[in-house]
């Protein structure tokens, strides 16, 4: 991509404690909730936990998303971020990426370029320095999803 695209010059908003929250994705064809995270900071750092039915019946609980011992979300730098996101299926709508991730887990934030338009996120799963595809993600506005988070993590 050319240094004069929309893209290099227009900077993403960062992820900051008010992207705190619950998150889902929702089936295209039901309608249904299919996953349901929840972005945490505490203690200094971002986690990210994925809602999982437990061994117990019917008992859900928050499953922190890791590999292995690396739990912390940790930025990742802007030519990281220009190097995965400068792909044609990432060209509209226009505008730029925030990312933060551990060795396996990631989140993003997209800011676009037409400020009427709503900041989206994404959860992302890596292959080692390599990116698969983002799953879009919704922050939750409803009571009953945003009471999710009380659950025990």
């Amino acid at each position: 991509m050319s240094t004069d695209t929309p893209y290099r010059t227009h900077l993403a908003q960062p992820i900051t404690l008010d992207d705190q929250g619950v998150y889902y994705t929702v089936n295209r064809k039901t309608g249904g909730i299919n996953n349901v995270f929840h972005l945490v900071y505490e203690s200094n750092e971002w986690y990210m936990y994925q809602l999982k039915n437990t061994n117990k019946e019917g008992d859900m609980g928050w499953v922190i998303l890791a590999d292995q011992d690396d739990y912390p979300l940790t930025s990742v730098d802007t030519e990281t971020i220009h190097r995965l996101f400068d792909k044609p299926e990432f060209a509209e709508p226009l505008g730029a990426w925030q990312l933060m991730r551990n060795g396996r887990y990631g989140f993003g934030k997209f800011t676009p370029l037409d400020a009427q338009q709503p900041n989206r996120y994404a959860m992302v799963l890596f292959s080692g320095n390599e990116m698969l595809v983002p799953l879009l993600i919704e922050k939750a506005q409803d009571e009953v999803l945003q009471s999710l988070a009380t659950l025990a993590k």
